[in-house]
């Protein structure tokens, strides 16, 4: 088994600490110095955040604060992390609200397959 990804844990702390859990105030963690850190950065938000029951809203931000994907124009200039959290239950009754209860409209469905082919417990296409 890996060993759990605790570097965020000070940081998700005094997030909580703060009150920043079901507000929906931003948390910043400025100067990271690549868009590659700063994305591992965020994974470990997420990963801290989750493990604590806790769910995160992160991304990678440029240095004007606007939020940076994979095609990153400067992906070698300081980056930030930004990150809300919330409690599991905010957290579904804002999925919930934000769907119409309806699992269709949700940007990933997690009860629509995704894979290609089924196989049932024996190994079987199902």
């Amino acid at each position: 088994m890996r060993q759990a990804d605790t570097r965020a844990d000070p940081v998700i702390a005094d997030a909580v600490k703060r009150g920043y859990v079901d507000s929906d105030a931003v948390y910043v963690i400025p100067d990271f110095t690549s868009h590659a850190a700063a994305n591992e950065g965020r994974l470990s938000v997420n990963r801290s955040a989750r493990r604590q029951n806790l769910s995160p809203g992160a991304w990678v931000a440029d240095q004007d604060a606007e939020p940076c994907k994979q095609d990153c124009q400067d992906p070698d200039s300081p980056h930030s992390v930004r990150f809300r959290l919330w409690s599991k239950d905010k957290a579904r009754t804002h999925v919930y609200h934000q769907s119409g209860g309806k699992p269709e409209n949700l940007k990933y469905n997690p009860w629509q397959s995704h894979r290609t082919r089924r196989f049932d417990d024996s190994g079987r296409p199902g």
